[in-house]
């Protein structure tokens, strides 16, 4: 099987992930992920800080270097929320380009959804029938797809619903005080589309946040237990969550604004329950180079 690599460049955590694609199923070689946190006050300054674009640029070179290792010289850098709303995100794709001689490809909320879409599908092992809404929470935003397994997306959104965004925001303490998780919940719904799904259509969720619950509980992920799980989780510090649940501290700390924030899709939406599925953009982006398709 050919092999491809992508260098997925987020608001919170840079992944790598190499790996393989047969019959629309992605088959990992190997990952690497550090904590970068370059979304971490663009909503406030605009910028990403000077320290955070060092760490990525090095990131990305030795993510490129472990590629290369693999078989995969040349691995695909896609950069998403943080550093398209940063006004000097530009100043990243420069330093990997030096660094490495490789372009760094800022893909639009849009594209982000699409990818999100596709990597979804690849990790349900059996596709759904009929339509879907897909929830891709990353860290600066959030995409929410609605499509078909078979056809792709026939309608999708990028929304400023990224976890780490939302806890800069409305989550000022540590660990969250009930008022901060209400404010948050009425924000999401305020912020949802507007869009009419009928009964049969499944709620699927993507993104590092959402396998992180997957740590916390193996519950049916209902309404309810999305709510209750973010006031139990914010009976203590994030510290001690992280701690209890082998989670990254900064995972941790926006843990309680990821669960308030699915509670309130699924609330908005009307739906009893979601699926968290391990996939995502990275995935979507290896089934479309094995596909040949532009990105």
């Amino acid at each position: 099987m050919a092999r491809f690599s992508v260098i997925d460049v987020g608001s919170n955590t840079i992944h790598l992930l190499v790996g393989e694609v047969k019959d629309g199923t992605v088959f990992p070689v190997t990952g690497e992920k550090v904590s970068a946190r370059l979304g971490a006050g663009v909503d406030k300054t605009g910028r990403i800080e000077d320290e955070r674009l060092s760490l990525a640029c090095e990131a990305i070179s030795l993510f490129t270097k472990i590629s290369a290792l693999n078989g995969v010289p040349e691995p695909l850098i896609l950069a998403t929320s943080a550093v398209r709303d940063a006004e000097n995100g530009t100043e990243l794709g420069e330093k990997v380009e030096s660094e490495t001689g490789l372009e760094m490809r800022l893909i639009s909320g849009e594209k982000e959804a699409e990818l999100g879409f596709m990597g979804a599908v690849s990790a349900v092992g059996t596709p759904w029938e009929g339509s879907a809404l897909v929830v891709d929470l990353g860290g600066g935003s959030a995409q929410l797809i609605l499509g078909e397994a078979s056809s792709g997306p026939l309608m999708q959104i990028s929304l400023p619903l990224g976890t780490n965004r939302t806890t800069e925001k409305f989550i000022e303490n540590d660990p969250p005080k009930k008022k901060q998780l209400k404010a948050l919940d009425e924000h999401v719904k305020k912020t949802l589309p507007e869009w009419s799904l009928t009964s049969k259509v499944p709620v699927v969720a993507v993104g590092g946040s959402a396998r992180a619950i997957l740590k916390i509980t193996d519950d049916d992920l209902t309404p309810e237990r999305l709510r209750n799980l973010a006031k139990e989780i914010s009976e203590d510090s994030s510290g001690a969550l992280a701690r209890e649940y082998g989670l990254a501290p900064e995972r941790a700390r926006v843990m309680p604004a990821a669960a308030t924030t699915l509670a309130a899709v699924l609330d908005r939406f009307e739906k009893d329950e979601l699926t968290v599925v391990r996939g995502g953009i990275r995935e979507g982006a290896l089934m479309m180079l094995s596909e040949g398709r532009e990105i």
